[in-house]
């Protein structure tokens, strides 16, 4: 009896302990009903220290890394770029940026989440085709001052094309969209893998648990601010969101709803704090989808208002993009248009003998009606970018 005791009053003790050892925040529910549009994502989430949990910083770095990268592309008016720049940006080796704290944040890269989810050999496939882009924008920006024409490669107004119409800028900045954030959002951060994380114990030195932390990153790949989305205190006709989070938003009213997409973050992770996983779980499936979904309406909306440009520079420079996110929906989880489907989608707009100078309007209907029947989109569908 007297053995049985102990053992029951370590038992109890065990579990009192244990009990302890659990933050702060994730005893204190968070009532579903009490979060609204404009509830701040900073502010709601807080550790036992009073301060906000939530730690962004690794994806506003990167996203910087990839501004700088794009301020670079450019330059190409006043110098020929180099491609081992822009590979060294992407790598984050032999200090590439202006800001030197980009610099020396050296265990941070934009390639190392490229195409994390992928496996090793074909994130590797993936990495290698941007590395083809430097190479091939750096080649092209040689011919900034000639103008860009069918078999010739220039410039037409903004723009830098190849000779086969082609805008590699555009190819990087929508294909890391998806290789980068749409990615490391739906697959990596809203992953099996990062959503079995710990959520009983507070991570060494922090304030935040395991589980909340993977839950926080994934919401800044898709925007720094603290509620999505948010318009511009300075401008009322701006908004504050940029990258995958700026495309995200444009897709509203009859095609989407980006403040759904907020409310899916948000409670779900209220629910990391209520320790409901039913609904964190719900909300997961909301933002996958959504986030699918608005990528492969911004594709078809580009390959819509290619059709009605009206001069070669609006054309081409419009089709660059959409090809850049019909590359981009490779990514999605358990994608729609998976990486098989993407390549032939892109053949069809690429492997002309002219490139896009070769496209008709006819060629462009086969792509965005494969994309827009595959996701139930209208056909017709154009939005605000």
């Amino acid at each position: 009896m007297y053995k049985k005791s102990i053992f029951l009053l370590s038992a109890t003790a065990l579990f009192i302990s244990s009990c302890t050892k659990k933050p702060a925040e994730l005893k204190l529910e968070i009532p579903y009903e009490s979060l609204t549009a404009t509830t701040s994502y900073f502010n709601t989430f807080k550790g036992s220290d009073g301060l906000s949990s939530v730690d962004i910083s690794g994806q506003k770095t990167r996203i910087a890394m990839m501004k700088e990268m794009d301020a670079y592309l450019k330059t190409y008016t006043t110098a020929t770029l180099d491609a081992e720049k822009l590979k060294n940006m992407f790598a984050n080796s032999n200090t590439p940026f202006s800001d030197a704290t980009l610099n020396t944040a050296t265990d941070k890269t934009i390639i190392a989440k490229t195409a994390q989810s992928f496996t090793a050999t074909d994130a590797d496939a993936e990495r290698n085709t941007f590395k083809s882009y430097f190479d091939s924008v750096a080649a092209m920006s040689a011919f900034a001052g000639q103008t860009a024409a069918q078999g010739v490669p220039g410039a037409l107004g903004n723009h830098l094309f190849n000779a086969k119409g082609f805008e590699y800028s555009q190819f990087i900045q929508k294909g890391l969209m998806g290789a980068l954030m749409l990615d490391q959002i739906c697959n990596v951060y809203l992953g099996a893998e990062k959503q079995t994380a710990d959520n009983s114990t507070i991570v060494v030195d922090k304030n935040y648990t395991a589980l909340a932390h993977y839950w926080d990153e994934a919401y800044g790949y898709l925007t720094s601010n603290e509620y999505y989305p948010m318009p511009d205190p300075a401008n009322s006709t701006k908004w504050l969101e940029s990258y995958l989070g700026g495309y995200v938003r444009q897709v509203n009213g009859a095609y989407g709803d980006p403040e759904a997409v907020y409310m899916a973050f948000l409670k779900g992770r209220a629910a990391i704090v209520n320790d409901d996983d039913a609904t964190r779980l719900e909300q997961i499936a909301i933002i996958r989808a959504a986030l699918e979904k608005a990528v492969a309406t911004v594709a078809v909306s580009y390959l819509n208002k290619t059709k009605t440009a009206t001069d070669d520079v609006s054309r081409f420079h419009s089709l660059s993009e959409g090809t850049g996110f019909v590359y981009a929906l490779r990514f999605g989880y358990n994608a729609t248009i998976n990486k098989a489907k993407s390549d032939e989608l892109l053949g069809k707009l690429m492997n002309k003998a002219d490139g896009f100078w070769s496209l008709t309007n006819d060629d462009l209907d086969i792509v965005r009606n494969e994309i827009a029947d595959a996701f139930g989109i209208s056909r017709d569908a154009i939005v605000n970018h």
